[in-house]
């Protein structure tokens, strides 16, 4: 997550007293050092959902939360609290995407995660970005499944024409290289390639919320999920599947060393239990 120095630290905020982005008055607010901060568990995070589809900014006690699991990279996706507009912050995968939210909500018709810095000024970040994935590993007998590259609307990570790579282009929509003319656009998953492939608990991190994408090149939309792999230079790359392949999966507990572990039960135990600056 480009800037990420506007989240490292947050002031908890009191109670809300009216509702409306441009009416919040707060009762005795207090700053907290990250470094004393829960990790958001996934049970924080379900929490946190329930409340983005209610109407108006609803807070919680603030938790520390890693929004890695973002299912595209170079997303412009962060907007200022007051005004809905974008901030200019890109939200990338990665194992330094630690931020401290402190409630969500709907607002400007839009579902959102609420975030604060030790300034007091609040981000929102769309929900249906921020989700657990699912830990998995393969059936025996499964078929050959394959992984496609994409790019979320508002995203910079489109494909490039003229360089004939996945980046610097913007995309208005989110889109899906199906293969055809697009390099390495789509590719044999393997747990080596695109997995958990050393250690203890290998496998895959899957996300299951479905995303449409418009296949490159065709007015066809298709549903897919985000896959998740860690590389040793600290990204968390993302690919994507088609849904109709989750079934060539099973769930299993899977750990990236360097991140955490989700759980067969699909809960999230991070690496680092406290924000360290």
């Amino acid at each position: 997550m480009k800037n990420a120095n506007l989240f490292k630290k947050v002031a908890i905020t009191g109670t809300l007293l009216t509702v409306g982005a441009a009416a919040l008055v707060y009762s005795k607010p207090q700053t907290v050092d990250a470094k004393s901060m829960p990790t958001a568990t996934t049970k924080d995070y379900n929490k946190l959902q329930a409340l983005s589809k209610k109407s108006g900014a609803h807070y919680i006690k603030s938790r520390k939360w890693y929004f890695g699991f973002t299912p595209g990279e170079h997303v412009e996706a962060f907007r200022n609290f007051n005004s809905y507009k974008l901030t200019g912050s890109w939200s990338d995968p990665g194992v330094d995407d630690w931020v401290c939210y402190i409630g969500a909500g709907t607002l400007n018709d839009h579902r959102y995660f609420i975030m604060q810095n030790s300034g007091h000024k609040k981000y929102l970040y769309p929900a249906e970005y921020a989700h657990v994935p699912y830990g998995y590993k393969f059936k025996k007998g499964h078929t050959v499944v394959h992984d496609y590259l994409g790019s979320l609307a508002n995203a910079w990570n489109g494909y490039d024409e003229y360089h004939h790579d996945y980046s610097g282009d913007f995309t208005k929509e989110n889109i899906i290289y199906s293969g055809n003319n697009k390099r390495n656009s789509a590719m044999k998953i393997t747990l080596k390639r695109v997995g958990k492939s050393s250690g203890k608990n290998q496998g895959f991190w899957i996300g299951k919320k479905p995303i449409k994408f418009k296949v490159d090149g065709t007015d066809t939309y298709e549903n897919y999920y985000p896959l998740y792999n860690y590389n040793p230079n600290g990204e968390l790359a993302v690919s994507y599947i088609k849904t109709d392949d989750l079934s060539q999966f099973k769930r299993a507990t899977v750990t990236y060393t360097n991140i955490g572990t989700i759980t067969r039960g699909h809960s999230f135990k991070p690496k680092h239990k406290k924000l360290d600056m």
